[in-house]
Order: C-alpha cells, then structure tokens, then sequence
C-alpha cells in the first residue's frame, strides 16, 4: 500500500497567484480581474452576494468572520477533503503532480501514544514476540513465564528516533521489533513502556551509538498526550486491586523473575508483583486500596565505574523514598539482591540461582526503619515541590490552548517555565523562560476604563517585579513594548520563550480585576465628583475604600522609599532645621514639600526654585527635607523624588511624572550640560512630554505632571547655562527663580545636622498627612479661595504693578508661603516656623541675582551689550582713527571707537546683547533710553558709514554710556579695512 502527500511550502509557491484558477476548477464562478461579491459557494452557508476572492488570492465571505480562506480552505470546503488532500488537489488542477511524493505504509507516521500502539493492526502485531523476549530474558520456556496480568503487544516494526534536543525534528535510527507493556495505576490511569527487541525476541535490540558516543537505550515511554506526569504507573502481575501484599521492583524484566518466583501466591490473589519501569517509578509509585503489605524488591547499585567515583545506590535510595512516603500507613520490607559493593537486579539472581534464590531473598527482605537522612530527603523533596507550587502561585501563567507549560527546574537548578514539546517520541520538556505571570486584569480608572493587565516578573536577582502595562501595547509592533519592558524588568527567555510570553499576554483573562490610575495626584471617578489623592506611595486620601482603586506599579515608589518612622520624628527634624539661624534655605526645603499638591489642585503649571551657591552649604538638605514629606530622600533608587541631576530633557519627563502633584527634586546641575539645562526648565515648566509618533505613525500617550520642581547649582541658572554656551531667556527665570545661598551659616553644629538628617528615618507622611487635611477642611471646594490667596502674595512681593513677568517669577513664592501656612494650620509644620521671614529672604536674593535682570529683556539686553563693548575694547573694538605707536590687530574687529561714540556693526548687535531679542527691539530698547548717538535718519536707527573706516552699516553708541574714559594708543599704520 502506499499514500501520496505533497509538502505544504512547496505546494504554497505551486499555487501563489494562480487561486482564480483553481477556485474555478474547483466549481466557483469567479472571472480573473472580477470585482463585486457572488453568491457563496460553500455547500454549508451558501449567502447571498457575500463571497470574493482578493487579488492576495484569500476568500471573504460573512462566513469566515472577515478572516479570509486560503485556496487550500476552499477545497477543503468545497469538496470536502482534509489538509493533505486539499493540497494534492490544487496542485494537481495548477498542473504540478511533480510535487506529489508517495511513500510506503510502513515509512508513514507511526503513532506511538499508549492507545495507538496497544490498538496496532493485527498486520503490524506479533504478540508472543513479548513472550519471547522475557523467556529469553529469564532463560527458560516461553510456556513458563508468568504473563503481566496487564495487556501486552508485540510489534514486528516500530521506528526508533532518536529523541531531539528543544524543538529539533526526530532523527530516525531503524525499525525493529518492539514490545509494549501496558502501565495502569490505582486511579485508573494508563501509560505504555516500549522495548526494543531483537529479532525473535532474542533480547533487546543492538541500536549502536548516539551522536555523542553513547549506547542508545532500547527502553522508550510511551508518548505522552497529556501534560500530568506517568510517574508511578506500573505493569501488574496479579490481581492488584483485591490482593494484600505487594512486591514493588524497578525493570519489567526485574518484575517479571519475582513474579515467576511468586506464581503460587499470585494465582491465589495473595500478592501482586508491580515494575514501576524507572526508579523514579517505584518512588512515585501508589498502592491499591487493598494493599497492606509492600516488599520493594530493590536493584542493589553499590558498583563504583569510571564515570562515577561514588556508587549511586539509586536502587536503594528509590526503595527508601517510596517506603518514607508511604509509612506508617503499609507494612514496608527492602529486599537488595547480591552481594554488598556490586551491580545487581533480582533477575540476575534468577540467572544465577533460580526462582529459588529470587524466592529466598525476597523473603528474607529487611523491614523499613526510617532513618534521618531518609526524613531530610524527603523534606527536601516536599520543600522543592512547594518551591515550585509557590512559584506557579506566585507567577500564574494563563491556561493557552494548544500549549502546555508548566514550571520545572532548568539543568542548572533554576525554575524555568517549560513548555511542552510532543514528538514522535513522547513528550519534551523545554525550558522558555524565568518565571512570570498575570496578577489581575486591570482597569484604568483615569484613561477611560481601558483595560491593562498586572503582570509579575522574576527579576535576574530572583525577586519579584510587578509592572502593569495597557492592554493596547498588545497590538502594537509584534508587542515590542511590552516585551522591552519585560526584559528591562529581569525576564529571560530561551527557545520560542519571547513570543509564549506576549501570547499568554493577549490572551491572559484573570479573574480578579483591579481599578487602577497612572499617576499620583488629584483624580475623580466617573461615577463621583469629589476628587480625591493618590500618593506616590499607592495610599488614597480622601477616595474610595481600600483596595477599590490603586496606583499603577509602574508609578508607584517601593515600600522601603515610600514610608518610614513616623509624622512626629518628621516634625522633630523639621524643628530642629527650621531653628537654626542664619540658614532659611532649609525652611524654603520644608515648605517645598506641600506646594506640589496645590500646583495640581488649582490647574497651575509647573514651576519651582533653584538654590545656587558653592557646595557645603546646605542645598542638598534642604532637597531632603522637601522630599521626606512624601518619601525617603535617596538618590540611588530610580523611583525615589530626590535623584541626581543626570539626565536629558526626555529623561525627566518620566521622573517629573513620577511626582505629580507633590515635588520632583534634582540635585547638582552640575552634572548636566548648560544647554541641557534650559532644555530641561522648558521641558519642565510645560507640564507635557513630547509627542512622539508610533511605527504606525499614530500619536503616543505623553507624560503629563503639575508639580513643584526644587534644583540645586553651585551656579545661578543664568551662570550655568551661558557657561556652557546656551542661550539664558526671561521665562526660564519665571520658571524657576534662582536662590543665591552665599552668606548663609555654614558652620551649622554637626550634632544639630544629625538630628536634621532624621528625616532620612522618618519620611513619608507629612505629605500624605497635608492632603488628607486639606480634602477634610474643604479645599477641594475652596479652589478659588486658595487661588485667590496665592495672588494675594504675589501681590505682596511684586507689587500690585509689576509686570506680568516679574508676577511669575513671584508665585513659587507666593505658593509656597500658602502651602506652608497651611501646614502650621493642620498641625503639619511647627507652630514657630518663620515662613513670611524665609519667603522674604529668598525672594530678596532672587531680586539681587542677575538672572532677575531676566525678567525685563530690555534691560538685560543693555547689560550685555555693556559687557561685551567692555570685554573687547581695543581687543577686537579699535579706534576708527590710527595711533602712532599702537599695536596691529589680533582678530577681526567687532566693533569701533572715536571720542564719542561707539559703533556695533548692525549683524554683531544681536549677539553683542546677549541673543534674546531681535535687532530691532535692541535697536529700539536703546533709542529709548537715548543711547543712540547718531542714525541714518528718523526711521533708520543705525548709520550707514563709519568715519575713517567707509560704509560700514552699524550702530552708533554714546561712547559715555557704553565705551571707557580714557583712550588708549592704538596702533600705527591702522587704514580701517578689516571688518
């Protein structure tokens, strides 16, 4: 007999633009080119003008649930045939037989799952071949040897692969003759040992050596079909399931001498003999109800080889867990064959003294006496089995139909999740990846409801991580989100262990579902209007019950940062730093840490302060202490709302949306790039990260914060940014006013410091504390009362007329003075705190600053062009007249003098005034104070000729407000005619 069959990627490129054809070979009415839909031609559907066939060659119809029908599915639809069939078809009507391969019955697929090969066809059987084999094992008449009460098959042929390594295809070695011993245990369940024989069954079959130098072993499990363990099911001689005594030995050959050794007893239901197969058989191995007695006719392993220094005594160890796990319940005996420090199995005793002496030693088995290290083992054992059962509870992986996985320990020890992989030879445990699962389905309460899943990873330290991701990063780009995230997260994975992640993923449907929202801060929920806080910690002031509603992990602050001491030790810190004279900087730090919460609750933008000063003054305490009011102030954690000013633009925006609504610290901006910086206060200020595309091209989430921003600078901003060549503007002195330090007591008592620094063992509940008190006393309704409060103090330190800058530039003041007062009224701050003096202080030091003079670019534009008419008098700005004795040029001029004026080439004035206004609002800035000497006429602000120089457009400047007093020798020989 033979079968036909054509490989599927070849018949795939047989057919590939050619499906018009065939559809119509195969009865349907479809014209090359036709547009439209006909009727469907599918025997079990046939709708009305719902079916087409798309020039990718795919079947639609309402049918096929938008899927779409390859050719293959329409012959098999059509005609009725199967997969295989369906291919022989198509490639048969496209003309191209030459792809259809025929092949002998007896080289096909051979099934060998329990039930298929104890249900082989009487042509392939040839039962009496297991008689024959054990006859010839045990060296007697095949008439004599004591049948397994279990069923038996002999097969003339059976393939033997050699078991592949992961995913590997089989590699066949030969057929050869083949018994097969039927397994059953107390609970019903089968399983089937195979055992390759030699011809006639003249023992087991020669299969030479494997690849890597090693005899194949003839001994083969069954396929397993299912994803439970056949451990412990065994091949019976006897009536097990009414007989008392049970004899319990490893190899089937083994069991087979007892039991002829035991007919009598046996043939009188006494006793039953059971071959567990393996070793780990016997162990797991579960008598019937019935039994009462066990006698473990163990293999005795005591030789020592060259492989193994040690003997193994794996026999015996095997005979001594089963009897541990199975006392006191039974009457337990361990027979060992032979002779002390040998090799031995009951059937070489058989062979060397007879049923007899198989008979007497097993009588004269020793009864089992529990030993400690018999109790250790099997601790061990029950403590590695809860291992696992703990890591499966602790990482649920979702049930995937089509895939079995289970956690199993790797080659190394470690716990891996397996999936199982079926082959022509049974069942292969591969190892995909480090543990992880699904927690709960989750909800985000402030994204629409939309679903996301919580999601726990073993880290690569062997810790626990729990993320939460949105469901819609699924279906983006094959999941590279999400799988990026995993792996930054510890996940590892091996073989196909990436994608069975992102598969249990999408499909994962936890049973528990979590409402969740993405960031700290003021939210609502649909159903409710009160708002309510949600605290870097993941604790809820003032919002729904316990465990109803929860930060995202992915926002959320470890426990050991999030919370420690108590409020009291906070408030006795806060004292002690808001006593000391001569430093009110740390006062600014402990009212820094409650201003972030009314930024939010009022809908304000960003903003914040910058203490500049050389080091050791005391900056970094005073981050300390405006960061312990809502967690530990460490700059080592990547969650914690103190870090070190390391980073880019893009980089703080996930920090500044770590910290929403309470305060973002980042200290030493000396770590960053000046540019950076402006970069970074801009970035800030905005409340909003980028817009970023996705491959699709739709646009990404962005990050979104309104908080209160503290930095520390050994500079002032402007110094740091001019200083590294970036360009300092009015609104990055809005933004976040800087705060020179100089002058402050540096020599603070080191006891005193100590007992500041007690914030870093009592942190995380004065800002919980603020937010619970200000929902309590009615602040959420009170939004414009407290608005109105903070113009209040804007007004104060700016005056009702300033403008609108100098305004901004006073609310993070004026904040944080209402944000303090109501501190002290909670109860949260000291009493004594000098908040009005403190503000005082460092409002006047931003005043005196020069990134003040930010704030009116007129001015400022003038000031720089001062300074740079200065920094290059007679450098690079000479005399438009010679002087005898003076010096030639050592650079291009940027300018020109005479006694009264001043003159700034018309393309150096922008630049020369510090790049922050256009020329013509410098131009105009100047006319305005009357620094204008001379210009071109009423409208032209500039000159167009230079004396002695030429044309030259330029600026003319009164020299007694821009150039210096006395003049100097220029040089001889000077003509005028560089530029």
């Amino acid at each position: 007999m033979s079968s036909r069959y054509v490989e599927t990627k070849a018949a795939r490129e047989a057919v590939a633009g050619r499906e018009a054809e065939i559809v119509r070979a195969l009865g349907v009415a479809w014209a090359p080119g036709q547009r439209g839909h006909i009727d469907c031609p599918y025997p079990d559907h046939g709708g009305k003008d719902d079916w087409r066939l798309t020039k990718e060659g795919l079947a639609i119809c309402t049918c096929t649930g938008g899927k779409g029908d390859d050719v293959f599915a329409v012959a098999m639809k059509i005609e009725g045939l199967d997969f295989a069939a369906a291919k022989i078809r198509c490639v048969e009507i496209v003309g191209r037989t030459d792809l259809i391969r025929e092949h002998s019955k007896a080289d096909a697929h051979q099934a060998t799952d329990p039930d298929s090969l104890m249900r082989a066809p009487a042509n392939r059987r040839q039962d009496d071949l297991v008689r024959a084999y054990l006859a010839h094992r045990l060296g007697i008449e095949p008439d004599a040897v004591q049948m397994p009460a279990t069923p038996v098959v002999g097969l003339r042929s059976l393939t033997y692969f050699d078991t592949p390594e992961g995913k590997a295809k089989p590699i066949k070695v030969g057929a050869y003759p083949c018994a097969v011993f039927f397994q059953v245990d107390a609970q019903g369940r089968r399983h089937a040992h195979r055992i390759y024989l030699a011809a006639a069954g003249a023992g087991k079959a020669d299969l030479g050596l494997r690849p890597d130098g090693k005899r194949r072993d003839p001994k083969k499990s069954a396929r397993n079909l299912g994803s439970e363990s056949t451990a412990g099911r065994v091949v019976v001689w006897g009536a097990a399931e009414s007989a008392p005594w049970c004899i319990l030995a490893e190899g089937v050959e083994t069991a087979t001498a007892v039991a002829f050794a035991f007919r009598p007893e046996i043939e009188r239901g006494e006793l039953y003999v059971a071959a567990g197969v393996t070793a780990g058989g016997v162990e797991a191995f579960m008598p019937w109800a019935s039994t009462e007695r066990v006698t473990v006719a163990a293999d005795r392993d005591e030789a020592v080889d060259g492989d193994r220094p040690e003997p193994s005594r794996r026999g015996e160890r095997a005979a001594r867990v089963f009897c541990t796990r199975q006392a006191p319940r039974l009457a337990l005996a361990i027979a060992l064959p032979g002779e002390p420090d040998t090799k031995a199995d009951w059937l070489d005793v058989h062979g060397g003294g007879g049923p007899e002496a198989v008979r007497a030693g097993i009588l004269a088995a020793v009864d089992y006496v529990p030993t400690t290290a018999d109790g250790d083992v099997e601790r061990r054992r029950g403590a590695d089995r809860e291992a696992l059962a703990q890591i499966a509870r602790d990482y649920p992986v979702p049930d995937l139909a089509g895939l079995t996985l289970c956690y199993q320990r790797a080659r190394d020890g470690t716990v891996w999740l397996h999936q199982e992989i079926t082959t022509r030879e049974g069942v292969v445990m591969v190892p995909v990846a480090t543990p992880f699962g699904v927690l709960a389905r989750l909800r985000f309460a402030d994204q629409g409801n939309a679903y996301g899943l919580r999601i726990a990873v073993q880290d690569m330290g062997g810790h626990r991580r729990e993320v939460d991701i949105g469901r819609e990063t699924l279906g983006k780009q094959a999941a590279a989100e999400t799988r990026a995230l995993l792996f930054g997260e510890g996940l590892r994975t091996d073989d196909d262990g990436e994608n069975i992640a992102v598969r249990c993923l999408k499909a994962a449907n936890p049973g528990n579902e979590i409402s969740i929202v993405g960031a700290p801060g003021w939210h609502t929920l649909a159903d409710a209007e009160a708002r309510f806080f949600v605290c870097p910690s993941g604790r809820i002031a003032g919002g729904p019950a316990e465990g109803a509603l929860e930060l995202s992990a992915l926002s959320r602050i470890g426990e050991t940062v999030a919370t420690g001491g108590t409020l009291e030790g906070w408030k006795a810190a806060i004292t002690v730093a808001a006593s000391v004279s001569g430093c009110p900087h740390w006062t600014i730090g402990a009212l820094a840490g409650f201003a972030g919460p009314l930024i939010s609750l009022l809908g304000l933008d960003t903003c914040g302060l910058n203490l500049s000063g050389r080091n050791s003054g005391g900056k970094t305490t005073a981050l300390r202490l405006a960061v312990s009011a809502w967690s530990r102030a460490t700059t080592h954690r990547r969650d914690s709302l103190l870090q070190t000013a390391r980073a880019t633009a893009n980089g703080v925006e996930a920090m500044a949306a770590r910290a929403n609504a309470t305060i973002l610290a980042l200290d030493e901006l000396g770590h960053v790039d000046g540019t950076e910086v402006g970069k970074i206060i801009y970035s800030l200020a905005s409340g909003v990260g980028k817009s970023r595309m996705s491959a699709a091209g739709a646009l990404r989430p962005s990050h979104t914060w309104s908080t209160f921003v503290f930095l520390s600078s050994e500079k002032s901003l402007e110094e740091k940014i001019r200083g590294d060549g970036g360009e300092w503007y009015g609104g990055m002195a809005a933004r976040i006013p800087d705060i020179d330090i100089t002058g402050i007591d540096r020599s603070v008592d080191a006891a005193v410091r100590a007992r500041i620094q007690a914030v870093d063992d009592h942190y995380g509940h004065a800002g919980p504390a603020f937010v619970t008190a200000l929902i309590e006393h009615g602040g959420v309704r009170q939004v414009q009362k407290i608005r109105d409060g903070i113009d209040e103090n804007v007004a104060v330190l700016a005056g009702a007329d300033a403008d609108a800058s100098l305004k901004r530039a006073a609310l993070p003041f004026a904040i944080l003075t209402t944000a303090g007062t109501l501190a002290q009224r909670f109860g949260i701050l000291p009493d004594g705190l000098d908040i009005h003096g403190a503000i005082q202080w460092a409002w006047g030091r931003f005043r005196a600053s020069s990134d003040a003079m930010a704030l009116d670019p007129e001015a400022q534009a003038t000031a720089l062009l001062r300074s740079y008419i200065a920094q290059h008098w007679d450098s690079s700005i000479y005399p438009t007249e010679p002087v005898e004795g003076g010096r030639a040029p050592g650079q291009p001029a940027r300018g020109w003098y005479d006694a009264e004026t001043v003159y700034i080439p018309r393309e150096n004035l922008v630049a020369a005034a510090g790049g922050t206004l256009k020329e013509v609002e410098v131009a105009r800035a100047l006319d305005r104070q009357g620094f204008i000497a001379k210009r071109k006429s009423e409208r032209h602000l500039c000159v167009a000729y230079v004396p002695k120089l030429g044309k030259v457009a330029a600026y003319a400047l009164c020299r007694r407000e821009f150039g210096r007093e006395a003049r100097r020798p220029a040089f001889a020989g000077h003509d005028g005619g560089w530029g």
